[in-house]
């Protein structure tokens, strides 16, 4: 039945046709119909004024936190600058957690699924001090099964998350004080 079907299908000249363009032709399809919908790519934001020159305010200000913000000011256009006095913006990290927490254990009473926790609380002010953004929280919970026989694969892992949950959190935080500024 299908030998006979494909014979048929061959005596046509529009077969091969179909056959030769039917990948190209639904990319195409698609990439036509994805905006419609409202998609589109990340790509970089665009800033307030008061954020082109930004001093990042943390505890530790080259890891962690300050560093993915780091990251998305710059890759936004934003320069960060060394003091205060240069800033038209202050971003305070007040406060940033990151910690695996044990979700289930196995039989052999090891922890085979874990949670991983990453929060900041951030405030931005000019460089007067007076607040333009009030502190805010933001917190992102990811899980991780855990296999005691890929132990650096696996630690490895949690740690990239870790990255990809904080450079997350940059953004959104940056998310929020575009709205914030453009929109008090």
């Amino acid at each position: 039945m299908i030998t006979s079907l494909r014979r048929a299908c061959a005596r046509f000249p529009c077969s091969q046709w179909v056959s030769r363009y039917r990948v190209p032709g639904l990319m195409l399809l698609s990439l036509t119909v994805l905006p419609a919908c409202g998609f589109q790519l990340r790509g970089d934001m665009d800033l307030p004024a008061q954020l082109q020159q930004t001093y990042i305010e943390s505890d530790s200000p080259f890891t962690g936190m300050a560093r993915s913000l780091r990251n998305e000011l710059e890759a936004s256009g934003a320069r960060v600058v060394d003091s205060p006095e240069q800033a038209t913006a202050v971003l305070k990290v007040i406060e940033e957690q990151s910690e695996n927490r044990i979700l289930s254990v196995g039989s052999t009473g090891k922890a085979s699924e874990y949670e991983l926790y990453d929060a900041v609380t951030f405030e931005l002010t000019d460089r007067e001090g007076q607040v333009l953004v009030p502190a805010q929280n933001l917190r992102m919970i990811r899980d991780l099964v855990f296999d005691e026989n890929e132990l650096l694969g696996k630690v490895s892992e949690a740690e990239q998350l870790h990255v990809q949950m904080r450079s997350s959190l940059a953004r959104q935080i940056l998310t929020r004080i575009n709205a914030r500024l453009k929109h008090p």
